[in-house]
């Protein structure tokens, strides 16, 4: 799944910063497929 996600190909930022993206994006992922359950 990562590695369609063409914004992290662009990333220049800290790891913590890179890590709170990610976590985000999956998160966005999960509400628009329908399994978010939180």
């Amino acid at each position: 799944t990562l590695k369609t996600w063409k914004i992290l190909s662009r990333l220049r930022c800290c790891p913590h910063r890179a890590t709170t993206i990610v976590q985000a994006i999956l998160i966005l992922q999960l509400i628009e497929e329908g399994r978010y359950a939180g």
